[in-house]
């Protein structure tokens, strides 16, 4: 062989290494330039889904509280109505039942069994009764529904948090994966 041709094979073979190698370096560049786009664009997307988390659980805790003082509120106006209410039926009965006892205490003549007549005054104690009953049962109701809300909107609040806690797994699991990846690739040694 001439040395023109070996020195023209050499070249050729220095000319590919060097294609190769410019190649080789190209194809490392990219994919260190998209593993690191996957991990921002990762690193993004939590920050995201954590600020609306975040967001999530002040509105939560906010409208929670609020739910409870207007409930507590509505619970005390509910028991001064119905206290309010009873008094009032109570002494407008007072009134009448001392005027029907002096009626019938002159009409019986001082009769022993209808001195004692206490009829309206069992009327008012009945009715008292029942209105505390109803309240009770009011309030009762009130702070059942309010329990049952307030779980509801717990529930959801873990619900959002499970999911967040999946979703990270899932970015750390790809992002790994994709560092896995990126060693074990022929390019990168």
């Amino acid at each position: 062989m001439s040395s023109t041709k070996k020195d023209n094979i050499k070249e050729n073979t220095n000319q590919f290494k060097e294609n190769t190698d410019r190649y080789l370096e190209q194809q490392r560049q990219q994919f260190k330039d998209t593993a690191s786009n996957v991990s921002n664009t990762t690193e993004k997307i939590n920050e995201n889904v954590n600020s609306f988390q975040d967001d999530n659980r002040r509105i939560f805790e906010k409208n929670a509280e609020s739910l409870r003082n207007n409930q507590e509120q509505i619970n005390k106006t509910i028991q001064e109505i119905s206290n309010n209410t009873i008094e009032f039926q109570k002494n407008v009965l007072d009134t009448y039942q001392s005027s029907y006892a002096q009626f019938w205490d002159n009409i019986k003549n001082n009769n022993s069994y209808w001195k004692n007549f206490n009829i309206p005054q069992r009327y008012s104690e009945t009715y008292n009764t029942l209105n505390k009953n109803i309240q009770n049962y009011t309030v009762n109701a009130t702070n059942s529904i309010n329990e049952i809300a307030v779980g509801g909107v717990e529930n959801f609040n873990k619900s959002l948090e499970l999911t967040q806690r999946y979703y990270n797994d899932i970015v750390q699991n790809n992002f790994n994966y994709t560092r896995k990846i990126e060693r074990s690739s022929p390019y990168n040694r």
